[in-house]
């Protein structure tokens, strides 16, 4: 897979093509069950999501 480059600049102006309807209609449940199916996913323990921060600001 080929890395692209793109300026924070255009990150920012850029619109995602999530579509919000779609996504509410995925329950919970298909969520995890997707999740635990994906061999390459990996589910963080409660001390691993205990360790996230909030990002910081970008100057």
């Amino acid at each position: 897979m080929a890395v692209k480059k793109v300026k924070l600049e255009d990150v920012k102006k850029s619109k995602g093509r999530t579509s919000k309807e779609e996504l509410d209609k995925i329950s919970d449940k298909e969520i995890a069950e997707a999740v635990l199916s994906d061999k390459d996913s990996v589910i963080p323990t409660e001390k691993e999501l205990k360790e996230f921060t909030k990002p910081k600001e970008r100057k």
